[in-house]
């Protein structure tokens, strides 16, 4: 079994499904998370883009240099959730078949770090929760998060045989688009932690707690029932409020 429990991609239909999606010009600059043994890294370098490939196995290195002996290649071996916007400053894209267990962080990595389009194979449920619509119950924190920053699709499934070894679980593909929305990730997080520390007691309870007020609106909503729309709206109520309670403190301490 391999220390970071990786499944390795193998079955050519999806990764060049993955890069027709992708779609990289020459003077792109494409960012990889977790390109093990370089799969899905020769399809993408021969799009000529410049390809900047992130793996935290190091053991995998010399395989990839092998499977991979391409100029317009960068291997780095370090964890991605430790990259910095000055590193990737000039990516727009980005692409991997994401280990499980990180699927969420890397999600607000991506948010944190500005990437215009990203696609990943992921596990089908966590897909699901990033997606739920109006007609679907039980938002989740991350559901709320990568929908303020991105609109997310499904794309298609992803068969357990296209890995090796194969997962217990059933995969996806997704895109991620960036919206043209201005909101500090940061501040916004915090909300929505705040928020969901129980999503299922009552919308208008925890926020008159917050200290928002005008909370009739969602007189009968549960935390989980909130719509992005309606996170966005109280947000901004919210930090509206925090701001200027901060301000009235420092008034007053002076």
């Amino acid at each position: 079994m391999r220390p970071y429990g990786q499944h390795f991609l193998k079955c050519e239909d999806v990764a060049l499904e993955l890069v027709d999606r992708l779609n990289p010009r020459t003077d792109d600059v494409v960012v990889e998370i977790g390109c093990g043994k370089g799969f899905l890294t020769r399809f993408v370098a021969q799009r000529g883009c410049r390809l900047v490939c992130y793996e935290i196995d190091e053991s995998l290195s010399e395989e990839f240099k092998r499977n991979v002996p391409f100029e317009n290649v960068e291997l780095r071996l370090k964890d991605f959730l430790e990259v910095g916007t000055k590193e990737i400053e000039s990516a727009r894209l980005c692409y991997g078949s994401i280990p499980y267990q990180i699927s969420s962080k890397i999600v607000r990595k991506m948010i944190e770090l500005g990437f215009e389009r990203c696609l990943f194979i992921v596990q089908k449920e966590f897909a699901e929760k990033l997606v739920l619509g109006r007609e679907r119950r039980k938002h989740t924190l991350i559901t709320l998060l990568s929908q303020t920053y991105f609109n997310v699709s499904i794309l298609r499934r992803v068969p357990k045989r296209c890995f090796e070894p194969p997962p217990k679980v059933d995969s996806v593909m997704i895109e991620l688009v960036r919206k043209d929305v201005e909101v500090d990730l940061d501040s916004y997080e915090d909300f929505l932690k705040r928020l969901f520390l129980r999503p299922n007691r009552s919308a208008k309870a925890v926020l008159k707690e917050m200290g928002v007020d005008q909370c009739e609106a969602f007189e009968d909503a549960r935390i989980w029932d909130l719509n992005v729309e309606q996170a966005l709206s109280i947000y901004m109520r919210w930090s509206d409020d925090e701001r200027r309670t901060l301000r009235n403190r420092s008034e007053f301490d002076r």
